[in-house]
């Protein structure tokens, strides 16, 4: 392991870990593939650590590629922009924010608030990401999340931003719905829940709490199936109230409810520009404190 460590082999590897990629990489740098692939080999035998691991999708960081990469951005935010990346200026509410949500409050709750905020700041402009599972933080994949847990790292601020219930429920056409009157009733009916293996927050294991002695026979990764496999008159699932419309019917009321919560969480690079602060703002005036 070397003493010495080439500022700029931190730049290129600093790009590749925000981009998950070395050939993405080597495009936002303007330098070949393999340069950018020899430099990082370089500064790992430097550190004498394995940063990044081949990934079907990409590369993917080690433990030891994820706490150097929050080194790195820890000096980027006390120097200002050591590694040439630009802060914006916060006499102009202009820019871009990328928010991550999880997709059925992305779509039944973001949607109707960004479209409140985009007439009153036309120049912001908003990538929202919202399906099953979060862009990284960390990773500066996104610039917000709003997820179910509050991350651990030290270069992430997170606030709740709200509570949610979740209840049981079935189509308002559903021909069984009178026979069930506790839990136990339920052991007869085709019940919806997620696929096991693609649960991407442990927030989202309420079926086990529910119904531990039940399996679901019908398995979706997404809410928005799970909510239109009910709407058909398929089965029963677990949804969140807010997603829930006037086309079903709750079952078990005073038995079956969950508290959930959503967070709001940024990087820290992001929290000091006016965008993120007049966006931050909003939400939080625009949004209720449950749901």
């Amino acid at each position: 392991m070397s003493n010495i460590i080439n500022w700029d082999n931190l730049r290129i590897f600093l790009s590749a870990a925000r981009k998950n990629n070395i050939a993405d990489a080597a495009i936002d740098l303007k330098l070949d593939e393999t340069t950018v692939a020899r430099r990082i080999k370089r500064l790992e035998e430097d550190l004498g650590q394995i940063l990044f691991e081949k990934h079907r999708r990409g590369h993917q960081l080690t433990n030891a590629g994820t706490q150097l990469l929050e080194k790195c951005e820890e000096v980027e935010l006390q120097t200002g922009s050591i590694f040439g990346r630009k802060f914006d200026n916060d006499r102009n509410i202009k820019g871009t924010i990328r928010l991550s949500a999880a997709e059925g409050f992305g779509a039944n709750i973001l949607t109707k608030t960004i479209s409140k905020f985009h007439k009153l700041y036309p120049d912001i402009e908003i990538d929202l990401v919202s399906g099953s599972g979060f862009l990284s933080l960390s990773r500066r994949e996104a610039d917000i999340a709003i997820g179910l847990s509050k991350p651990k790292s030290k270069l992430i601020i997170s606030r709740p931003l709200l509570e949610y219930e979740l209840g049981l429920y079935c189509s308002k056409n559903y021909e069984k719905a009178a026979n069930i009157k506790e839990k136990n009733d339920l052991e007869n009916h085709t019940l919806i829940g997620y696929v096991d293996d693609l649960i991407y927050a442990p927030e989202l294991r309420y079926f086990e709490e529910v119904f531990p002695y039940f399996k679901p026979r019908l398995r979706c990764s997404s809410i928005i199936a799970k909510k239109n496999l009910v709407e058909q008159g398929v089965g029963i699932a677990i949804l969140p109230n807010f997603i829930a419309d006037n086309n079903l019917t709750r079952l078990l009321a005073n038995e079956i409810s969950i508290s959930r919560t959503f967070w709001l969480s940024s990087h820290k690079s992001i929290i000091d520009t006016k965008r993120y602060r007049v966006f931050e703002k909003f939400l939080f005036e625009n949004i209720k404190s449950k749901i």
